[in-house]
């Protein structure tokens, strides 16, 4: 069940999908290589494991946004021909990666981004600064955000796990432009 944090900016969902799936993807990744991404205010690894051309890993995850995003923007996210942007699996370098204080411009990036987090953590926290809020990631936590709101990812000490993207963002255009290595994935 999905509940609203910061009224018309950030939602949860503390039970998104069934344990089974999220061993699924875990044991699929294991199997792939990652590629690191880096600029100046962000740093984590990437998995190449090309799950977003893989529905048995998509389906449950965008069908069951799409029922939020309904909702929330009243459309949906397309469910083939994803982008990296729109659906890619990430891990932190333990005590190494982070997200330093940023935006993304609604025009560019879509409406919103996705976090559906695999692992738990105890530290690694979303931050939301301008309304005093923090969250922890949580095995099995998925969460909406609005674009256009200041945000940062602390460091984590474990690998925070995640398959993230920003739905509405044009499938295309941003990849080779905006995020280093991205076209790799």
């Amino acid at each position: 069940m999905w509940k609203e944090e910061i009224d018309g900016i950030f939602w949860t969902n503390y039970s998104f999908l069934d344990d089974e799936y999220i061993d699924k993807v875990l044991n699929y990744s294991q199997k792939h290589s990652l590629i690191e991404i880096e600029q100046k205010d962000t740093h984590y690894e990437a998995y190449a494991d090309s799950l977003r051309y893989k529905p048995e890993f998509t389906t449950p995850i965008i069908s069951k946004l799409n029922e939020q995003y309904k909702i929330l923007f009243n459309k949906q996210s397309q469910t083939i021909g994803l982008s990296s942007l729109q659906f890619v699996k990430k891990r932190f370098v333990p005590n190494k990666s982070f997200y330093k204080l940023h935006k993304e411009v609604p025009s560019i990036y879509g409406e919103c981004v996705f976090m559906f987090y695999l692992t738990d953590e105890i530290d690694g926290d979303l931050v939301i600064p301008d309304f005093n809020y923090r969250i922890t990631p949580k095995r099995n936590l998925c969460v909406i955000m609005k674009t256009g709101y200041s945000h940062l990812v602390e460091n984590c000490t474990g690998e925070r796990q995640v398959i993230t993207g920003w739905s509405f963002a044009p499938p295309s255009r941003l990849t080779k432009n905006l995020r280093k290595n991205y076209d790799k994935l």
